[in-house]
């Protein structure tokens, strides 16, 4: 935590360094919408009454948002590179401890939740959440570059590494997540390059690295065959409630959005209910578990609930406006680096958080603020456009 503290006061103390991104007219939604949070702060800490020494510190989640600035630092100063090359074996590491969690049960990594789920046909899996330090962002980069550059076959073994963990964590909506990204990296290439021959080059190579990770997987995951089956089994779970029209994740959804939006018509229109102990610190009652759980599980009735029309139209803009920023400068630029992977990975993610999860997710920015790689992202947008602006590009 103090690390975090540091590091933001830090690069304030140093932002003559960045002045420009600082000013950039691409970093100011972003920080209208930490002031809103600041000013959330405050308000809810005279609402309620509470400690705010102690509530700041329960709220580590919202002020990772201002990792923007820490991260615009770096960027000037040349850095970003060198970060990389700093958590790379770490990322091996934590990725490697995450697959033993998952097959055996056993807490390998520090701050991990482990579950023990019972899928169709009495099969028992462990899910692990959290632990993977990154690991999906090298898997997707080397996807990236394969598709953008070159293939190398050798990046096969690091690549099977890098999505078994998430492979094993058996969750159905991050599976169509990865293939949604994917997709958009290949069309946003095929337009670029304006060369729809690339389809076929492309598909041989998403093809290559299917076989490669199903090999992989077969080769070194003990009782390959059992958790083949779990996987079968975990993908048509569910596949009779829908048939019958009985689901209870659709129904679920349902309620909790509707629990959100009521609650926000019965508080403060504008600002919402603020920073409430009943989702910082826990529910009191029945009635606040069920709001709890929806805070938890939804995203945009949760910052219209917590933040009111104005958060929600923060969040709103945000989405749309770093989408439309975001699809700018991939589609105009020349160069295929770590920065264009990045910006087209938080395209994608704005998009599928839209479309895909729009009934519950719809907007990324939350009830945490920037969260969710979003601090990273927007930093590396806003330095590259800036960049681009100046050499005319955009």
């Amino acid at each position: 935590d103090m690390l975090l503290y540091c590091m933001t006061a830090y690069s304030l103390y140093h932002w003559k360094e960045y002045r420009d991104l600082f000013k950039s007219r691409s970093l100011l939604i972003a920080k209208i919408l930490i002031a809103y949070l600041l000013f959330e702060f405050a308000v809810s800490a005279i609402r309620y009454g509470f400690n705010p020494i102690e509530y700041f510190f329960r709220l580590k989640g919202i002020w990772t948002s201002f990792l923007v600035f820490p991260f615009l630092l770096l960027l000037k100063r040349g850095g970003f590179n060198f970060f990389i090359k700093l958590i790379f074996p770490v990322a091996i590491i934590s990725n490697l401890l995450y697959v033993l969690t998952a097959l055996t049960g056993i807490p390998f990594l520090p701050d991990v939740s482990i579950i023990k789920q019972i899928l169709p046909g009495d099969i028992q899996v462990y899910r692990v959440f959290g632990g993977t330090f990154f690991g999906e962002l090298f898997f997707l980069g080397i996807v990236y570059f394969w598709i953008t550059k070159r293939f190398r076959a050798w990046q096969l073994s690091l690549a099977s590494l890098f999505i078994f963990p998430h492979i094993l964590a058996f969750g159905r909506l991050a599976w169509i997540g990865f293939a949604f990204t994917i997709l958009v990296i290949v069309i946003i290439n095929s337009l670029n390059k304006r060369n729809y021959h690339l389809l076929l080059r492309q598909a041989i190579i998403l093809i290559i690295l299917g076989l490669g990770i199903m090999i992989a997987f077969i080769k070194f995951i003990p009782e390959s065959d059992y958790y083949i089956e779990a996987l079968n089994a975990r993908i048509f779970q569910g596949q009779e409630d829908v048939k019958y029209s009985e689901g209870t994740y659709g129904t679920r959804v349902i309620m909790q959005n509707n629990a959100l939006v009521s609650l926000w018509l019965n508080s403060n229109f504008f600002i919402g209910i603020g920073m409430h102990p009943m989702w910082v610190i826990g529910p009191e009652s029945k009635e606040e578990t069920v709001y709890y759980g929806a805070f938890c599980d939804v995203s945009w009735p949760g910052t219209l609930a917590a933040y009111g029309i104005i958060g929600f139209a923060i969040a709103f803009f945000i989405q749309f406006y770093y989408a439309f920023i975001a699809f700018k400068i991939i589609r105009n630029s020349k160069d295929i680096n770590v920065y264009t992977l990045m910006i087209t990975l938080l395209f994608a993610k704005l998009l599928f958080d839209s479309i895909i999860g729009f009934s519950y997710i719809f907007l990324t920015t939350g009830l945490w603020g920037l969260f969710n790689m979003l601090n990273i992202y927007i930093p590396i947008l806003v330095y590259t456009y800036e960049e681009y602006r100046q050499k005319g590009i955009i």
